[in-house]
């Protein structure tokens, strides 16, 4: 995938990436790390015209359970705990 001097301004580059013999594209370490990918994380592929735009699938949420029912308390200390009590 080519970036023309239009796209640049768009984002920050993380240098360039190669594509092997097997189809296989590795994404530059810093964008990564930045990103906090892992390996084993999945991305839909998108084309767009000429280009090729990876999105990151986010994992599921998971649902939080309890035996009793929640008091208000629990949302007033899980808003506090996000939003540090503003």
């Amino acid at each position: 995938m080519s970036q023309t001097d239009d796209d640049t301004d768009t984002g920050e580059q993380y240098g360039t990436a190669e594509l092997n013999d097997r189809g296989r594209l590795t994404i530059p370490k810093p964008l990564r790390e930045d990103l906090q990918l892992d390996g084993g994380v999945e991305f839909t592929v998108i084309r767009e015209g000429g280009d090729i735009r990876l999105v990151r699938e986010l994992p599921e949420l998971e649902t939080v359970t309890r035996g009793d029912e929640w008091g208000e308390e629990a949302f007033r200390d899980a808003g506090e705990a996000t939003f540090g009590g503003r």
